[in-house]
């Protein structure tokens, strides 16, 4: 509530507090001798520093991180679980022709679908979701504010989590080339479908 509409509703306001913003305000608050000043940087930090902040952003962090690393080795499993196939399609092909480095590009190209799907859908619909969940959950509700909440995802860090799909996806490439170098390729042949 305004001054205004305090003083509308009965309740006249002595004005005892200047609001100074900007660049300079803290130079413009050292300058006064008269009253006791208090600087919006200071409040922020010590909000930053309350134990239920601090402790809610350390959660948040380490729920990232938890999630990414799930992510990451549902990946590694599925690849390890498709493996023995894809080594014996792959040893097959290499038996007609297919070069090390092309068979890499092959297991790479079966791999990739499922890498795409998780790196860019997965941030996508997390940053979906949150927009569904601003309105409902909205501070202007909770605090009375007049203006709504404005979504700003750190589209930095959501960059990087297809980087790291793509890296793993790397790694599991190379693991199995390095694995399958020590197979001999005849022995694919004499293995049955059955």
């Amino acid at each position: 509530m305004d001054a205004a509409a305090l003083a509308a509703a009965g309740m006249p306001v002595a004005p005892n507090t200047i609001w100074v913003t900007g660049p300079g305000a803290q130079r413009a608050t050292a300058a006064t001798t008269t009253g006791h000043t208090v600087l919006r940087t200071d409040v922020l930090r010590s909000l930053r520093d309350a134990p239920l902040v601090s402790g809610l952003l350390r959660l948040s962090a380490a729920s990232v991180v938890i999630l990414m690393a799930l992510g990451l080795m549902g990946l590694m499993l599925g690849a390890a679980a498709q493996a023995p196939q894809r080594w014996l399609t792959l040893s097959r092909l290499r038996t007609l022709g297919l070069r090390l480095r092309d068979a890499r590009g092959v297991a790479a190209g079966e791999l990739l679908p499922v890498v795409v799907i998780a790196g860019l859908t997965g941030p996508l619909f997390g940053v979906l979701l949150a927009g569904a969940a601003l309105g409902p959950l909205s501070l202007p509700r909770v605090t009375g504010q007049a203006t709504d909440q404005v979504l700003t995802p750190p589209w930095g860090w959501l960059g990087a989590v297809p980087m790291m799909f793509l890296a793993a996806l790397a790694v599991v490439v190379v693991v199995e080339s390095a694995r399958r170098r020590r197979w001999r390729l005849a022995a694919a042949l004499r293995i049955g479908e059955g």
